[in-house]
């Protein structure tokens, strides 16, 4: 259907194999190298897996397309088999007969015909796909054919290709002997950021027979982070949200459109959406470049310790069905918002050319979000000893790692401590802590919480104030994190275990949901958005604070007239925030900023060594 609006002379992101299509990233390339090393070396047992749709079967056909033809092949793409059955087929595979034969028979012509191929200086090569679902009674079979040998060299090669859990069946006890015997074992991984963009492109450019660009970059990062890096699901999303660009008429697909069209997959699919929250407002109407927030953010301030009751309600049993964590949106902000600077965008009041990264912020209470598990539904940890506020320590462990050994609760508590150390704050010192708690702690000591969804790492740069990031682990529940700096290529992580992160972006991205939630202070208690036409104590401030700035030209007269307007927008385009005249939290913070007598911490610090 969309093919020709796009250009294209047929569908680029079918699933199924065809060697036109052929891309090997780096995972694909290395696993390929090991098998054909492992090949040519004569190497007894080969073993490599991979999750599902990471490509396995495009690696089997490349690797059968590298084969010179003086090796014979034998290959079973359907192994769920009894020993004799595996025998049969295998035999059957290279052309011997199988009537009136039994198991020894047939071993023993099996023997007769690999001597005579190693005398005639032929490899036999025998490839076993989707080895996962092979019977216990099948894998002993395969170690016995590994027994075919002369005295200096095995006389048929066996290489097993399957998903994860063929790893965790040959490290039973049980299966030690097949285990020991594998000289060539790989993992096949999920593409990176940069594989997945190649990827997406190549498969573009063999559809159209020329390079066509049809994602914008922001897009393809986020069809990576919702794939995981996996083909086969990167070809689905392409495929969805080329047929969505085509129903809109987008002539480009951006990161709103595939938002939307995973979001409605996965809703009619019955799953609960990566992000939760409501549908894009612009498609793909937002541009490429420049740094700037989303045109849909709703700017309203968040006030931390208002509507717990209605969070409460709202919580339900939701963080154990949804795989991001917290982030389901409460509903339409009431408030209009405000505009947000070379980050931030406001939706009513748009300015061209702006990405959509920053999620509604609801103007009175949290969105509906998860709890972490009650403390009885899990063992108490030992007590973590936190590196002091500043402190650069470098872990031994990588992110994933730490991840997986930590739990919701737990790395909440302990992001906490680590956030409110950048304000100068005493730590709370909880072991465990839920996000409704964390709520009420800071709204106790006078903070309101910013909620990003969808976020970038652009966007904490452009906010510059330390952030509590909601991260996925491999169980896909959520585990939090205190971004408490920022340098040129990465973050540092607190609260994950006692040692500070440093993590490069895209180590980051790899984890992060978009969610985060930002503390920031409320100097004056203005209203939530301060907007034209108000007038009282809080106008007054904004006058005065916009006469210091040198921004407003004319009296302070309590009023939100036409002057303060003029003062405001003129500040706005001075911060490189969009202009829309309204004060709302984003631009609160970067008065704040902007004044004398207002303390904010700020994440840029000096390159990690």
């Amino acid at each position: 259907m969309y093919t020709q609006f796009y250009g294209l002379r047929e569908k680029p992101f079918s699933l199924s194999p065809d060697p036109r299509y052929l891309f090997l990233a780096d995972p694909h390339r290395e696993a390929l190298a090991h098998l054909l090393y492992g090949i040519e070396q004569g190497e007894g047992f080969i073993c490599v897996t991979g999750e599902v749709g990471t490509g396995k079967t495009t690696l089997c056909r490349t690797l059968l397309g590298r084969l010179d033809s003086g090796t014979e092949v034998a290959f079973i793409f359907n192994p769920q088999l009894s020993g004799l059955e595996l025998l049969q087929a295998i035999n059957a595979e290279l052309g011997l007969p199988l009537e009136d034969m039994d198991r020894r028979q047939l071993q023993e012509q099996l023997n007769r015909f690999l001597l005579a191929k190693r005398r005639d200086g032929r490899r036999v090569l025998l490839i076993i796909d989707e080895a996962q679902v092979m019977e216990r009674d099948a894998l002993e079979q395969v170690r016995l054919l590994s027994n075919l040998e002369t005295n200096t060299a095995k006389l048929i090669q066996i290489v097993l290709i399957g998903q994860p859990e063929l790893d965790t069946m040959l490290e039973s006890p049980d299966l030690r002997q097949l285990r020991q015997r594998i000289s060539v074992r790989w993992r096949l991984t999920p593409l990176s950021v940069t594989d997945a963009r190649d990827y997406v492109r190549h498969r573009l450019r063999i559809a159209a027979g020329a390079p066509r660009e049809l994602f914008t970059d922001l897009a393809l990062r986020e069809i990576h982070r919702r794939s995981g890096g996996i083909p086969r699901v990167i070809n689905l999303l392409c495929d969805r949200a080329l047929l969505a660009g085509y129903a809109a008429e987008a002539k480009a697909i951006g990161l709103g459109l595939v938002t939307r069209t995973d979001r409605e997959a996965r809703a009619s699919a019955g799953s609960k959406p990566r992000g939760a929250g409501g549908w894009l407002r612009d498609q793909a109407r937002h541009a490429s470049s420049g740094l700037r927030l989303p045109t849909w953010i709703r700017d309203g301030a968040l006030p931390v310790a208002a509507g717990l009751g209605l969070l409460t309600i709202a919580i339900g049993g939701w963080l154990a069905f949804s795989p991001a964590g917290p982030g389901a949106s409460s509903g339409e902000l009431s408030s209009a918002p405000e505009a947000v600077g070379s980050a931030m965008q406001d939706p009513v009041n748009p300015s061209p050319g702006l990405p959509t990264e920053l999620a509604e912020l609801s103007s009175d209470t949290l969105p509906a979000v998860g709890l972490a598990p009650p403390p009885g539904e899990m063992p108490l940890p030992d007590e973590p000893e936190l590196p002091e506020p500043g402190m650069l320590e470098l872990p031994d462990q990588d992110l994933s790692q730490a991840l997986g050994k930590s739990s919701p609760a737990v790395t909440m508590a302990a992001s906490l401590d680590a956030l409110l150390g950048q304000w100068q704050q005493a730590p709370v010192g909880a072991d465990l802590l839920s996000l409704p708690r964390l709520v009420e702690e800071l709204g106790e000591q006078g903070f309101s919480l910013l909620k990003l969804r969808e976020a970038r790492i652009e966007t904490l740069r452009a906010l510059d104030l330390p952030a509590l990031l909601v991260l996925e682990a491999l169980d896909e529940a959520p585990r939090y994190a205190a971004a408490t700096g920022l340098w040129e290529e990465g973050l540092r992580l607190e609260g994950i275990g006692p040692l500070a992160f440093e993590v490069t972006d895209e180590e980051l991205l790899s984890h992060w949901t978009g969610e985060a939630y930002v503390p920031w202070r409320d100097f004056e208690s203005l209203p939530q958005v301060v907007r034209p036409g108000a007038k009282g104590e809080s106008v007054l401030w904004l006058q005065q604070a916009l006469t210091s700035l040198g921004v407003l030209h004319g009296d302070a007269t309590g009023r939100y007239d036409a002057a303060t307007i003029s003062g405001v927008r003129e500040l706005q385009r001075k911060l490189e925030l969009g202009v829309d005249g309204t004060v709302g939290p984003v631009t609160k913070i970067e008065i704040y900023r902007a004044l004398p007598g207002y303390e904010l911490p700020v994440l840029a610090y000096e390159d990690p060594l």
